[in-house]
This record gives C-alpha cells, structure tokens and sequence, in this order.
C-alpha cells in the first residue's frame, strides 16, 4: 500500500531525493519494518526514518530504520548488529537496477555546459561554478556538491 503524502506539505523523503514511487519501492522493500530489528513501523512511535550514508550524501539512501535504530548506529564504524545492514545499501542495489555498476560521479563538463539534476534543474557551468539557472538561486556550487546532493544517477548533461 502507497505512502500517504501529508496534506500541504512535502514528503519527508524528498530530502532524499525519492519520488513518492520510489519511496514506497524502498519501504516495499523492507516491508514496511525497520531493517535492523525488524520493527513493524506500526510498532515504531515515530514511523520509520530514511537513513542515507552522510558521507555519500544524502541521494545515498541506505533504508529505513525505527528511531531507535537510526539513533544508536554509530557514524563512521560498522557494528556487528548492523554489518549486513550496512554492508548492502538500497541505492547500491538501485543503481545496479538501472545498469550502473557502483557509485561513480561522472566527470566535470567543460565552462558553459549544462546539465539537469533531479529531472527538473537547470544549472550552468561558469568560471566561478554551478549557477542555477533561474534567477532566484544563482549560487555558485561545486560539482562535488552536485553530485552529493543529486547523486550521480540524476544529473545529465544537456549541452
């Protein structure tokens, strides 16, 4: 059963960059419960969170997980409770769905490239970076920055 998006707001998941479909892919893949313990998110006070690999950035969705879960896995190490959690991400297994081995940023398109990111925007190559193409969020940005934010799946260079 689809997700419910909350009336006049956004859905928490597109920090993530997850459409409403791939959201409920992701939460039919764990069955609805977290993919730790096991918790129903019935049983979970809060419902289930996305947990993403900060390192990555936050395209890098890993699964989702009760608070609990969330909360007590620790940055940076590998406990054994969360090993094969950690050790088979979902995007890794999303990229290899659509044909892409493993993560790896495309190369930097040369000054007054274009590409898209997410679908839908527009940025430019400049001197001094990624500018926005529409004037209301001209800032500069790095590719690095694109592609932890976007990931590499979703931007495409257009000219």
């Amino acid at each position: 059963m689809p997700h419910i998006p909350p009336p006049k707001s956004q859905c928490a998941h597109r920090k993530y960059g997850l459409t409403c479909v791939e959201y409920d892919r992701l939460r039919d893949d764990a069955s609805a419960s977290c993919q730790i313990c096991g918790r129903s998110e019935l049983d979970t006070q809060y419902g289930l969170v996305v947990d993403h690999d900060a390192k990555i950035g936050n395209w890098a969705v890993r699964g989702l997980l009760c608070n609990d879960c969330n909360a007590a896995l620790p940055h940076g190490s590998s406990p054994d409770w969360a090993h094969s959690y950690l050790r088979n991400p979902w995007w890794k297994r999303e990229l290899a769905a659509r044909g892409i081995d493993d993560y790896k940023a495309i190369e930097e398109p040369p000054v007054g490239s274009r590409v898209l990111a997410d679908g839908r925007l527009g940025f430019k190559r400049t001197r001094k970076g990624w500018e926005h193409t529409a004037a209301y969020f001209a800032l500069p940005r790095s590719w690095e920055e694109l592609n932890r934010r976007f990931g590499p799946h979703k931007i495409r260079v257009v000219s």
